[in-house]
């Protein structure tokens, strides 16, 4: 009795870490295949000095992500809003980065950015860099987004460029101020100032939506983040691309 005991307890055990590393490896491969399609966006504009009331050249950095190989790129509206120049820094390709043998990955290639445009009531804007065949992710159908799944944000929080964090839905439509038109993801992923842009993505590496905000008393991430919804960023990147502006409905009274 006793040693079937053992050999049940053994069994379990063993399923256990199978399980373990399975998820582990789904995850190494969710990051692998999404990597390649989130960017650092780099923003340099004019901000006011905290003891000289002057206009000097400030830098900023936010996330991004490829949305199409020709070279769009979605982010948010307030990374790139007051910008005067925007850089994008692609990451390096699979196969460059294999060349070298350190754990270290090599910088990846800036390229200057055009804004195609951007809308503030999503906050979302879409930039545009002139290369070809880059790695694109496709957005989800955030509609079907489901409490409590998994959600993985990608991005450069506090200019740490490529960081992954993991943690799943937290409700699925938070609207976070009463009579705003805006509904969002709610996550416990950790985001960071820096992550803005990046995306949140599913296990099957869609776009469940793009990070924009959190809550905090520190001024870090205490587990309450926020995301555009993939259908709503889709929507405002389809008409950013196509009108270079979101059009809304009016009614004439």
């Amino acid at each position: 009795m006793l040693r079937a005991s053992l050999v049940l307890m053994a069994t379990s055990v063993a399923a256990g870490q199978n399980n373990l590393q399975g998820f582990s490896q789904m995850l190494e491969g969710l990051v692998e295949r999404v990597d390649p399609a989130v960017v650092q966006v780099i923003v340099t504009g004019l901000g006011a000095d905290e003891n000289e009331r002057v206009l000097r050249p400030k830098r900023s950095t936010g996330s991004g992500v490829v949305v199409a190989v020709d070279g769009y790129i979605v982010t948010n509206a307030h990374v790139v809003g007051a910008a005067r120049r925007v850089q994008v820094l692609l990451p390096q390709r699979a196969d460059d980065v294999s060349r070298f043998r350190s754990t270290l990955k090599p910088t990846g290639k800036l390229l200057a950015a055009e804004v195609v445009g951007l809308d503030r009531e999503t906050d979302i804007a879409v930039l545009r860099v002139p290369e070809k065949n880059l790695t694109a992710l496709e957005f989800a159908d955030s509609d079907a987004v489901r409490q409590g799944q998994i959600a993985v944000a990608f991005g450069s929080p506090f200019g740490l460029e490529n960081s992954v964090t993991m943690g799943v839905v937290s409700s699925v439509a938070r609207q976070v101020r009463a009579e705003d038109p805006m509904i969002y993801i709610q996550t416990d992923a950790a985001i960071n100032p820096g992550n803005s842009g990046g995306p949140l993505v599913d296990a099957n590496g869609r776009i469940l939506g793009v990070n924009t905000f959190i809550l905090t008393k520190s001024g870090a991430s205490d587990g309450i983040g926020f995301a555009v919804p993939g259908n709503i960023a889709r929507s405002a990147y389809e008409q950013i691309r196509q009108h270079g502006r979101v059009r809304r409905g009016q009614i004439g009274v």
